[in-house]
């Protein structure tokens, strides 16, 4: 309230000066006891000429700071409205730079040269077409799935004993390799030959088709638009065009020719590319735009080469081996790559890019581990690798890996992909011994199982170490191991005596009352048997495959492809009218949104352009 009043009597104190009585305090006195508020509401009241007098000196000040106020508000918005002026004009630059960029494209697109297009031999529209693809492309899949389900690579015991009744056709048809059968490939092929043939009979003729430039005539328009405007074109539109024309000595330009110039401006800076058949008097337009729609199902196309292209480099010359390592010991790569136990390519030898490269590289396991749930069964087992240098043991890199996280190294890709028993070490009589494992036949109904044999000479040894000679290697005790966690024992008597637990096993209750012994030690034929630790083997697939950037490269390709394909393609034609010369007709036409690309014409003819 104190502001408003001064506010307005501020415009009537302006230049005026009163001088404080004599007796009165320095106007500094002002700001004491409530402050500033206190002491104006104190000189407006009436009771004293000096607090009268003061009314008019603070309704001036007020004035001055308002006066101040205000500049400062101008100044601010003055500021702002430059930044937004300039942020304005970056926009506008930006935007014009990209239209620039997005003309450029469509102008290089128009100007392609493409190859010729294939003709259709007999047949070939048959077999070779979209919807040959599209059924090819689902028998793969199903196949590729049937592969997962069906186990890979297994003897023909183990077809003959898991599926009786279909184990000669999963034989005959090679469903057993299904990845790398004549089937599998033969379809990849047809799919191959399917794809260039729509190529080359179907979408390069679109192509070339969406490049020529047509002149059309107003009767020509009119057939081939879904759509028609139609302007009039006064000639008192163009006269002030034509007088300077005719003042410098030039032809005339006709008020059509004149629309149709405008008219072309304004399509470029929409993204078409715009053709006329005549630069001075244009009488008939053809401007189009999205041939990049139309050129991207040629790179979907091209994609789907790359990837099939890629899987068939592994067959050619790719290498891919398996092998089981101990916990700390080693194997050369470029070794178990030219064994090539699973599979290897006839021109593996020539072709590969990394052949000879890993000579003197070596795998290194650092330790091997398996969790386990809490039920017993395996939830994940891991493998520390070390790739070295052959000749110094220079660590080269180091790395964890588990099932679908493999180590890549050089063009070589390891995977973990099973495991084993390597060995256990015990303690006999306090004495250190190593037992090697050996696998032993799966039976029906039972998981994977190792075992081991230590003749009774040594379990009833005082001192294991003095035993030179075996004299009787058929009677001793045998170790059976089903995880890294328990090793059960069966004496000389074929009983099973005891089960050793691991000492990093963990235990829920203590088993009291057990009819056989449980424990890190038990005593076997009078002797004492303790387990310091059961020593695992990694099972490691070691692959080459100069083919995985290839798919890599499709897919990169494929995706933005794929979305660049259902890009509209429009196209648009301006003819003069045949039948009334001071008129233009417009139409054109579009293989998506329609609709859009109607409304869009009306609004550049409603805008003024035209």
């Amino acid at each position: 309230a104190l502001a408003m009043v001064l506010q307005c009597s501020a415009p009537a104190c302006i230049g005026i000066g009163i001088e404080p009585p004599q007796h009165a305090p320095a106007p500094v006195a002002v700001a004491h006891g409530r402050g500033y508020a206190g002491s104006a509401a104190a000189a407006l009241r009436p009771e004293t000429p000096y607090r009268r007098s003061l009314v008019p000196a603070i309704g001036a000040l007020a004035a001055a700071a308002a006066l101040r106020q205000r500049k400062s508000w101008l100044r601010s918005a003055r500021v702002q409205r430059q930044a937004q002026a300039a942020q304005a004009a970056t926009e506008l630059h930006s935007e014009e730079h990209e239209e620039d960029r997005q003309l450029q494209l469509q102008e290089w697109l128009m100007e392609a040269e493409l190859p010729q297009p294939l003709k259709p031999v007999l047949g070939t529209a048959a077999w070779f077409n979209f919807t040959a693809a599209l059924v090819q492309m689902g028998v793969i899949a199903v196949l590729a799935a049937f592969g997962t389900f069906l186990e890979q690579g297994a003897s023909d015991e183990f077809y003959a004993r898991q599926y009786p009744e279909y184990s000669s056709i999963i034989l005959t048809l090679g469903l057993d390799h299904i990845y790398s059968s004549w089937i599998f490939w033969g379809l990849q092929a047809w799919l191959a030959a399917s794809i260039l043939a729509c190529t080359g009979t179907t979408q390069l003729p679109l192509a070339k088709k969406a490049q020529r430039v047509v002149f059309r005539s107003s009767s020509s328009v009119k057939r081939a638009s879904p759509f028609l405007i139609k302007v009039s074109c006064p000639a008192v539109d163009s006269e002030q065009a034509e007088a300077g024309q005719a003042q410098a000595g030039e032809s005339k330009v006709r008020p059509t020719s004149e629309r149709v110039k405008r008219l072309t401006k304004v399509l470029e800076r929409r993204g078409f590319s715009v053709r006329v058949d005549d630069e001075e008097n244009p009488e008939r337009l053809d401007a189009r735009r999205g041939l990049l729609g139309k050129f991207a199902p040629m790179a979907v196309h091209l994609a789907l080469l790359f990837c099939l292209a890629g899987g068939a480099v592994p067959l050619v010359c790719g290498s891919s081996s398996e092998v089981m390592i101990g916990d700390g010991g080693y194997a050369n790569v470029g070794t178990v790559l030219e064994n090539g136990r699973r599979s290897k390519g006839p021109l593996f030898e020539v072709l590969n890019p990394m052949k000879g490269l890993f000579d003197n590289t070596q795998v290194k396991v650092d330790d091997f581990r398996i969790e386990y749930r809490a039920n017993g069964d395996i939830e994940q087992f891991y493998s520390k690798l070390v790739i070295e240098d052959a000749t110094t043991q220079q660590a080269q890199v180091k790395d964890e890996i588990y099932v679908n996280k493999p180590l890549r190294y050089g063009g070589a890709t390891i995977y973990q992909a099973d495991w084993g028993i390597d060995r256990l070490q015990l303690y006999l009589n306090n004495v250190p011994i190593v037992v090697p494992m050996k696998s032993l036949p799966k039976e029906q109904g039972r998981e994977r199982s190792w075992g081991a044999f230590i003749p009774l000479e040594l379990i009833t040894a005082k001192d294991p170490s003095t035993v030179k000679k075996i004299s009787n290697p058929t009677e001793g005790v045998v170790l059976v191991v089903e995880n890294m966690r328990n090793v059960q024992v069966y004496g000389a008597d074929k009983a099973l005596t005891g089960v050793l637990r691991a000492p990093n096993a963990p235990v829920e209750r203590k088993m009291e009352g057990m009819p056989i012994q449980f424990g890190e030690a038990i005593k076997v034929e009078g002797s004492e048997l303790r387990l310091d630790r059961i020593i695992g083997s990694t099972g490691l697939i070691i692959k080459s495959d100069p083919g995985v950037p290839l798919v890599y490269l499709g897919f990169a390709l494929l995706m933005p492809a794929t979305l660049l394909s259902v890009l509209p393609f429009v196209e648009l034609w301006v003819a003069v009218s045949d039948e009334e010369p001071d008129q233009i007709v417009i139409g054109g036409r579009a293989n998506r949104a329609r609709s859009a690309f109607e409304e869009e014409v009306k609004t550049i003819v409603l805008s003024g352009a035209v």
